[in-house]
């Protein structure tokens, strides 16, 4: 089993054809749970600092997805524990999904929405 790519919970939610590409034989499938529209989100703390609107989501438990079409699931919150469950999926020969809960906070590998945010109040003199 290979790791071959990776998916937000919204991808995974408009696209639930990939539980099918799982279950015949596909890769582990990590898919990155921040619990939001994050780019919408993004956009908003930038244009709109303080004004947040329709960009909640509340997810499923996508590892006990995974289980449900008779696969493994896994699920980690912080990034050291993802090799252990890698390696759990993999040693599981079962098609598996990892659940990644990351910090909303966490927007781009070198931004954060509060950063964003604070940035754009700066600039409108509101900082």
């Amino acid at each position: 089993m290979r790791l071959l790519s990776t998916h937000s919970s919204r991808d995974w939610l408009t696209h639930c054809r990939f539980v099918l590409d799982c279950l015949s034989g596909g890769p582990a499938r990590p898919i990155t749970d921040n619990g939001m529209y994050g780019t919408i989100r993004m956009h908003q703390g930038r244009d709109l600092p303080g004004r947040v609107a329709g960009t909640d989501l509340v997810n499923p438990d996508f590892a006990a997805y995974a289980r449900a079409f008779g696969g493994y699931g896994a699920t980690v919150e912080r990034t050291e524990d993802f090799p252990e469950a890698f390696a759990a999926c993999r040693a599981s020969g079962l098609p598996s999904i990892i659940h990644l809960r990351i910090d909303p906070d966490a927007i781009l590998p070198a931004a954060t929405l509060s950063g964003i945010r604070a940035k754009s109040l700066e600039a409108k003199g509101r900082g």
